[in-house]
C-alpha cells in the first residue's frame, strides 16, 4: 500500500449519526453501534496526525419532502416522522452518538443521498485543497460507504476504506461489499492504527 502524507489526506466520518447508530432508531444499523469506539479512535489519530477530518452527515426536512422515496414511503407507513431533521436531539436525531464527539470547528456536509460527492462541494473542497488520498469511515457499508468509496475513485482519489469502523447489518453483507470495493481499487485497511498509513 502506497504511503501518502497526511496533509493530502482527509478522513470521512459518514453517517455517524443517532438516528443510523442507536439500537431504538428508526433507521438503525445492527452493527453500527458496535463500531462507535473504532470510529472516535479514528478521529482522535486523525487529529493528531494532522489529517484534514469532515463529517458527512445527513438531515431531512420535518415532512420529509427531501427524502428518498422508498424511505420517506417505510417510515410514513410506520407513522415515524422528525427523523433527522436539522437541530434535532435524541434517538432519531442527526446527532452523534454517545462517544463519538464532533468539536464545533469541525467541518461538515450535508449529504442529500447515500455518496458523499452526490450534490455537495465534496470534490471541490478536496481539490482546493490538494488532497490525493481518502479514508472513509461509518455506516452503513453497502450504501453510503460504498458509493462514497466508488464516487471517490471514480475522481481519481487513492480510497481506503477502514472496515473496523464501518458497519452492516449483518456480517455477510460487510464482507461481501469490502470486497467488492477491494476489487474496484479501494484499499481496506485492516490495522489497528492510522498511523500505520502514513511515513
Amino acid at each position: 500500500m502506497k504511503k501518502t502524507a497526511p496533509e493530502k489526506a482527509v478522513l470521512l466520518m459518514v453517517d455517524m449519526q443517532k438516528a443510523f447508530v442507536e439500537p431504538e432508531a428508526a433507521l438503525c444499523i445492527d452493527g453500527a453501534k458496535a463500531t462507535v469506539p473504532a470510529c472516535a479512535f479514528a478521529v482522535h489519530e486523525a487529529r493528531e496526525l494532522g489529517l484534514r477530518l469532515i463529517w458527512i452527515k445527513r438531515n431531512y426536512r420535518e415532512d420529509f419532502s427531501d427524502m428518498e422515496i422508498p424511505r420517506r414511503n417505510m417510515l410514513m407507513a410506520r407513522g415515524i416522522c422528525g427523523v433527522l431533521a436539522p437541530g434535532s436531539t435524541g434517538v432519531n436525531s442527526e446527532q452523534e452518538p454517545d462517544g463519538l464527539v464532533r468539536l464545533p470547528d469541525d467541518e461538515v456536509i450535508v449529504k442529500p443521498r447515500f455518496s458523499a460527492f452526490f450534490r455537495t462541494d465534496l470534490d471541490q473542497r478536496l481539490r482546493a485543497a490538494e488532497i490525493d488520498t481518502v479514508l472513509i469511515a461509518g455506516t452503513t457499508t453497502p450504501n453510503c460507504i460504498r458509493t462514497t468509496c466508488f464516487d471517490a475513485i471514480s475522481l481519481d482519489y487513492n480510497v481506503i476504506v477502514l472496515e473496523s469502523c464501518c458497519s452492516s447489518m449483518t456480517d455477510e453483507i460487510q464482507d461481501l461489499n469490502m470486497a467488492d470495493m477491494e476489487r474496484a481499487g479501494a484499499v481496506v485497511f485492516r490495522g489497528a492504527s492510522l498511523k500505520e498509513l502514513f511515513p
